[in-house]
């Protein structure tokens, strides 16, 4: 189960109107990015806004997007507090068969590593499916240590890893030490992630321009890094305006102007301030119709 997470898989968007799942929207969304080459898309974790979800509205995203790319491979978002609770959620997601389930370690109790690890080895033992450790401590507040990543390695059920805000060694020490598929969630560093080993990436930028991010990992894996390079720097601009305020609020606002969903969001979040509107679409414009 330790292979299979590569390329770039985008965590799709819960497109909103009037309060509700605008389902019309996602199915053309999904449809579009699928064409442009990723490799698959995570459903209900941070920028599809998974954390304000109420009861079955996952399972109702997986159905759409389901018949509107059937070929596509589908990873669904876990995030919560209790073991308990994700492990009981685990297994009503696993009857939906996805390709795998996206995992952060408990919200806000701030466990010790023993108890992430076993959280997590719950968790895999409810699915039995793939399971992809989403390392993101800014926001759940513990971070998972490494000697933690190898021991839960052990079990094959543990595929692989999206880190997010780490740096260079961490990211380094990650793909020489671990068996796991590494997979970049820091938008900002996805292009020094690749060129250190990193099997893919999660981008909510890659929304905006996919085909874009895609060539940028294929360039880098046949060693051509200059051209790679000069795809991220066309992107960085609007990478950097996708998370000056907090996500998902930028990304909707540039696929509200790109004409794909409406910019609507679930408190506690709140639309991107005008300022950043107007930069995002300077942006857009300066990056719409470059050939790389």
């Amino acid at each position: 189960m330790q292979t299979g997470f590569n390329g770039v898989w985008v965590p799709i968007i819960t497109p909103l109107l009037d309060g509700a799942i605008d389902h019309a929207a996602l199915a053309r969304l999904a449809r579009h990015l699928a064409a442009q080459g990723i490799a698959g898309l995570v459903v209900g974790a941070t920028t599809g806004e998974g954390a304000l979800l109420q009861v079955g509205e996952q399972e109702a995203l997986v159905a759409t997007l389901r018949a509107a790319v059937p070929a596509m491979p589908l990873v669904l978002g876990i995030s919560v507090a209790s073991t308990a609770a994700a492990t009981t959620r685990a297994r009503e997601l696993a009857a939906l068969r996805p390709a795998g389930l996206l995992v952060t370690p408990p919200l806000y109790v701030r466990p010790s590593q023993e108890g992430v690890r076993r959280h997590f080895e719950a968790v895999a033992e409810a699915a039995d499916l793939p399971l992809l450790v989403y390392n993101i401590p800014y926001r759940t507040g513990v971070n998972v240590e490494l000697e933690t990543l190898q021991q839960l390695a052990r079990d094959r059920r543990v595929a692989g890893i999206k880190e997010c805000g780490g740096n260079n060694e961490r990211m380094l020490r990650l793909v020489q030490e671990t068996p796991l598929a590494v997979l970049s969630g820091d938008d900002a560093q996805n292009f020094s992630a690749l060129c250190l080993g990193a099997r893919g990436v999660i981008a909510a930028s890659a929304h905006v321009q996919p085909q874009w991010h895609v060539r940028m990992g294929e360039l880098i894996a046949l060693g051509r890094l200059e051209e790679a390079r000069r795809i991220a720097a066309a992107l960085q601009p609007v990478v950097a305006d996708l998370f000056a305020e907090p996500s998902p609020a930028p990304l909707k606002a540039l696929l509200a102007l790109q004409g794909w969903c409406s910019p609507e969001l679930r408190l506690p979040f709140v639309p991107a301030g005008a300022a950043l509107r107007e930069r995002l679409a300077l942006h857009w414009d300066r990056i719409r119709d470059l050939a790389l």
